[in-house]
This record gives C-alpha cells, sequence and structure tokens, in this order.
C-alpha cells in the first residue's frame, strides 16, 4: 500500500488540522472503518462519541435519566485533548487490542506525519482515524469510572469525547471519583481544563454538549451552544453554506 501523503497543516480554534492527499483520504476512509470494527468492542459504552453508543443525544438521554438520582455533579473538559496524546500510548493501546500489523502501521503514520518536531505528542483534528483514537485514549478512565459506578460509588459517568460528566449521592462519593479521575488522566500525560469545568448541585445547572442541564427542569440550549450556533452561521453565510448544515 502507498505510504499517506499530506499536503498541509493548519490549526483552526486551536487544534491541528491536516490536509491529506485524494489518494490518503480515500484510504483513511476505507481503513477507518475496518480498525473501527476491530477496537469498538474494547471502548466501553459510557464513552458516546463511539458509533453506536449513542452518540450527543444517547448522552444527554442518559444524564437526564439518572439527574433526579444525584444531589452533585462535576463537569471537565480535558484541556488541549488532541495535542497532548502520547503516541507510544496510543501504539501500546492498539496493539494490546489485537489490532494487526497492517493497521498498526497506518497508525503509526497517521500520528508521525503531522508531528513535523518529533515530539512523540498530539495528532490532526481533521482525519477520520481521530475520533476512535481519541475514544480509545481514555479507556482506561472508563473502565475505572464504570467501576465506581457498578460498586455504587457513582451514579453514573458519561463522556463525549473529553468532556466528562460525573454523577453522585454525596459529595464524598464525587470527591473519590474526582480523585480516581485526576489520578488516571495523569497517568496518560493530560489534565483538566482550569476554566471549563463546574463542581456542584445538579440543582444549581451545568452545560454540557451544548445543552444546559438542571435537575427538575426541561433541557435546553446553553449560552455557549447559542453561541457556537452563530459562529458557525457566519461561516456558513461567508462561504455561501446550506443552511441546513446548522442542524
Amino acid at each position: 500500500m502507498p505510504p499517506l501523503e499530506l499536503r498541509g497543516l493548519w490549526y483552526l480554534d486551536g487544534r491541528k488540522m491536516a490536509l491529506w492527499s485524494e489518494p490518503s483520504r480515500r484510504r483513511l476512509k476505507r481503513e477507518t472503518q475496518a480498525i473501527s470494527q476491530s477496537l469498538a468492542p474494547h471502548i466501553p459504552r459510557s464513552c458516546t462519541h463511539v458509533r453506536g453508543h449513542g452518540g450527543v443525544k444517547g448522552a444527554l438521554r442518559q444524564i437526564q435519566r439518572r439527574v433526579p438520582k444525584a444531589r452533585f455533579v462535576a463537569r471537565f473538559d480535558i484541556a488541549a485533548y488532541y495535542t497532548s496524546m502520547r503516541h507510544d500510548v496510543i501504539e501500546a493501546q492498539v496493539k494490546e487490542a489485537g489490532l494487526g500489523t497492517h493497521h498498526r502501521k497506518l497508525i503509526a503514520d497517521y500520528l508521525a506525519l503531522p508531528d513535523m518536531r518529533d515530539t512523540g505528542l498530539g495528532m490532526v483534528a481533521s482525519g477520520g482515524l481521530s475520533p476512535l483514537l481519541g475514544a480509545l485514549y481514555l479507556t482506561p478512565l472508563d473502565r475505572r469510572m464504570d467501576r465506581l459506578c457498578k460498586g455504587k460509588r457513582l451514579v453514573h459517568y458519561v463522556r463525549y469525547m473529553d468532556d466528562i460528566v460525573l454523577l453522585a449521592r454525596t459529595r464524598w462519593e464525587l470527591r473519590r471519583a474526582i480523585a480516581a479521575l485526576h489520578e488516571e488522566i495523569a497517568t496518560l500525560g493530560l489534565h483538566l481544563h482550569r476554566i471549563k469545568r463546574f463542581i456542584g448541585r445538579t440543582t444549581q445547572g451545568f452545560d454540557f454538549l451544548g445543552y444546559r442541564i438542571r435537575a427538575g427542569a426541561r433541557l435546553r440550549p446553553s449560552a455557549e451552544g447559542l453561541r457556537r450556533m452563530r459562529v458557525r452561521a457566519r461561516r456558513l453565510y461567508e462561504r455561501e453554506g446550506d443552511w441546513q448544515r446548522l442542524l
């Protein structure tokens, strides 16, 4: 198979984007489907952005159902998620998942080509493999939080890429879960965003995936979600895009 080929790199909203050659783009699209079939069984269902795990709607439904049982919530974003991922960790994870040599080589090239300075860190946000590898990267955290839920130390845990929500009955349970979360992501070379976070009572309400969630209230768009839609609308207008792409 021909090697992957890059045509260009640029940054958008702090994320590295890649323009692949047309043959590489087609190859990545084809290979991603096969890789997904191999990796998906190793990714817990609490990671909801993976195909078949519920998506945005599924994540929101899960939280809405369980908010009445929880008095306390913690919502976090991981800072610089894509740019902080360690290549050696990803390569060890795909090997442990049983991925074949051919696909492991493709993933190694996918990570290394945009890494012009040979840092061994980060990946692009514009390739088909990125959401899948982003799901796999935090599976140690997913499994640990799922065990806490089964042990009834947590009401619920859900993750959508790097957005995380913990629901608990007591402050003590929430503190224990947050300590475990810090421990797991530190092992992976990550840290939580200092500003994009909320810890408090579910009756206060919190933002998640563009919506405002509050115990005893209906789901509604968040202020940040509305702002992002306005930004997208302006960009589409400037490019003469179809308004249906906003949905």
